[in-house]
């Protein structure tokens, strides 16, 4: 590589460095606002990811970049907190009813602008009641400054089971959640590990738990022993995007349900597609090719999803 080539490579990452600094900063001044906006209706909430982990497992000088907010929230104040997102001008990216018939979701996407705001009702690989789950991660919550506003994050035990439940809820093909939980089981020592398993437990999140430290050398040996579920069988194995449908078409009963469900599928609501499907959100144009490519997209997914749950179900009966 030639002087010249080193000199714009240099350039071109450092201008990606900076537009990532500008958008991190952007979502920090946006999740200012939204948790503000929160306070008013009071309603507390807690930031899971982004500027926690960036804090207690990044160097100060170390960007970690973050593109959305994830704020959980009580279970009894999610209308209450939807009706706050509104009211300064964001917008669900499904609407009511999209995904009625779908699997539950463990957070409903808002969209102002460029920033996105995910709020959660439940903490992904968390099969605890939700109330349970909110209790417990407000009780090992801290308080900390984000762009002006008191915002509050997981301890550090909190964020080691979160980055745990975060990798394994995206399986090995998201290099991010990895690095966050490289770093995790770098940063935090066998107490605090220890006290994120005895969390695991009391939020139901052993197996979840369990599946994400193994997805790294360095967490096998903290890994309880612990066999995964297949819902976290799937998505720890980075199965193909549509096992985890087809696993819970298997788990639906009757057959005009599944029928619906089939339906609904074949032919989904705008939005629907747009949280399955990037190429969905890019627009109407994007809209209408991601409607237009939707039967290809399902008959190239059906056979290797199909083959991933019936391996899991025989691997964990």
């Amino acid at each position: 590589v030639n002087t010249r080539d080193r000199v714009v490579g240099s350039v071109s990452s450092g201008n990606a460095a900076k537009r990532r600094a500008a958008q991190t900063l952007t979502v920090d001044a946006a999740t200012a606002e939204v948790i503000g906006a929160l306070a008013l209706r009071a309603v507390d909430c807690i930031l899971l990811r982004g500027p926690a982990v960036a804090r207690r497992v990044y160097d100060a000088v170390e960007l970690r970049s973050y593109i959305d907010a994830d704020l959980l929230v009580s279970p009894h104040h999610v209308i209450k907190a939807e009706g706050a997102l509104a009211a300064i001008g964001f917008t669900p990216l499904a609407d009511d009813g999209d995904l009625g018939r779908h699997r539950p979701v463990h957070a409903r996407e808002w969209q102002r602008g460029i920033v996105s705001v995910d709020l959660h009702r439940r903490v992904a690989g968390c099969t605890a009641p939700d109330d349970v789950t909110w209790q417990t991660f407000y009780e090992y919550s801290e308080l900390i400054n984000i762009a002006g506003a008191s915002a509050r994050i997981p301890s550090s035990a909190a964020l080691a089971l979160i980055v745990a439940l975060h990798a394994a809820h995206n399986g090995p093909r998201m290099p991010k959640p990895l690095a966050d939980l490289a770093r995790a089981l770098e940063r935090f020592d066998d107490a605090t590990w220890d006290e994120a398993s005895q969390l695991a437990e009391r939020v139901d999140a052993m197996p979840a738990f369990a599946a994400g430290l193994r997805l790294l050398p360095a967490g096998v040996a903290r890994a309880p022993r612990v066999a995964p579920t297949i819902d976290v069988a799937l998505r720890s194995s980075g199965a193909p995007p549509l096992s985890l449908g087809l696993d819970w078409l298997l788990r639906t009963r009757g057959f005009r349900e599944k029928a619906a469900l089939v339906r609904h599928v074949v032919l989904p609501p705008s939005g629907a597609l747009r949280t399955w499907r990037p190429l969905a959100r890019r627009g109407r144009t994007g809209l209408i090719a991601a409607y237009a490519s939707h039967p290809f997209w399902l008959i190239g997914h059906t056979i290797p999803s199909l083959r991933a749950v019936m391996r899991a179900r025989q691997q964990h009966p």
